[in-house]
């Protein structure tokens, strides 16, 4: 039975303490046909030392610097990955996170003809590996909404692309911040057909949760993380529009509600206008008949009162016009 190449591609930045363990879970893959391309985004650290150990052992490893002319940050490295893979199937991983044995073996196994993407799920790990919390999936879903909603919790490691989908795609956005599988997930599988993907609810990877990840520092304000979710919020907003889906629009209606008033609490002026303009536009289109006006902090909330009023009065007539 032929096995098609399985293209691994693995951003890092300053994981020369973890990349080990996820490269050693690349090696014990019982399915043997991949290449891992780790894409440096400017280590100051050893890892390029740690790396090279691995290229120098085994072939199907390559290391590579982010290419100067690309902006920084971990979505150029994943994108440029893509850029220099040639297997048939693709699966972006994280440098601290574990492949389990049968992670290749079984996604590319349930691959058919018609299949697009294949998704498992994993566990939840702590910074040393312990505390195993299962992710559950549910293997008969509406994709788009179950993950938008986050009935779904689909993390990077989770799917398996077949390459020829993704080749005439806009994969990761450089301007996102945070939430860059987010982003790419909401518009991958937006309308994506029900017999394009096969969810497997086998856990087949760790994915391991530590006080330096992105989402551990969410508690705390950072603008441009905050921009990054109003920007998925807004895109989703729109699409639940097309899709005439109540409960999707007053889901991301509602965030962006709350993701104003911590604008508002922070003192961040530029991303609270971002919100409005982003949400004037949209349900201006909707003939809506709201009119913001950008003025000061009263006047936002009073028409951010105003809004939420019609927001709520409109879903509760069944019968949607768009």
């Amino acid at each position: 039975m032929s096995q098609p190449l399985v293209s691994i591609i693995i951003p890092t930045y300053n994981r020369a303490h973890l990349i080990g363990e996820t490269l050693d879970s690349v090696l014990a893959q019982t399915y043997t046909n991949w290449e891992c391309i780790v894409v440096d985004d400017g280590s100051s650290d050893h890892t390029t030392k740690v790396v090279a150990t691995y290229c120098k052992n085994d072939i199907r490893f390559q290391y590579h610097q982010r290419p100067l002319d690309r902006p920084k940050g971990a979505n150029a490295c994943r994108n440029y990955g893509f850029e220099l893979s040639k297997g048939e199937y693709i699966n972006w991983f994280d440098d601290d996170d574990i492949m389990l044995d049968n992670f290749l073996g079984s996604k590319v196994a349930a691959f058919k003809y018609d299949i697009k993407l294949v998704i498992c799920s994993g566990h939840h790990v702590d910074e040393n590996l312990e505390n195993w919390k299962r992710i559950d999936l549910i293997e008969n879903t509406n994709l788009f909404k179950d993950y938008v909603l986050w009935k779904q919790h689909i993390l990077t490691p989770s799917v398996l692309f077949k390459k020829s989908f993704l080749e005439d795609k806009e994969l990761f956005l450089i301007k996102i911040k945070r939430g860059q599988e987010t982003e790419l997930f909401s518009r991958l599988f937006y309308k994506l057909s029900n017999n394009s993907y096969l969810i497997i609810n086998k856990p087949l990877f760790l994915y391991r949760q530590h006080t330096e990840t992105k989402t551990s520092k969410s508690i705390n304000y950072i603008g441009k993380y905050k921009k990054s979710e109003i920007y998925i919020n807004l895109k989703n907003l729109s699409r639940s529009f097309k899709l005439k889906d109540k409960e999707l629009i007053y889901n991301n209606y509602k965030n962006l509600i709350n993701l104003h008033f911590r604008c508002i609490e922070n003192n961040d002026l530029k991303n609270s206008i971002y919100i409005l303009h982003g949400l004037n536009k949209i349900l201006y289109k909707k003939n809506w008949n709201l009119n913001f006006k950008l003025i000061f902090l009263g006047g936002f909330l009073i028409l951010l009162q105003r809004s939420s009023y019609k927001m709520e009065k409109y879903l509760k007539n069944h019968q949607l016009k768009f």
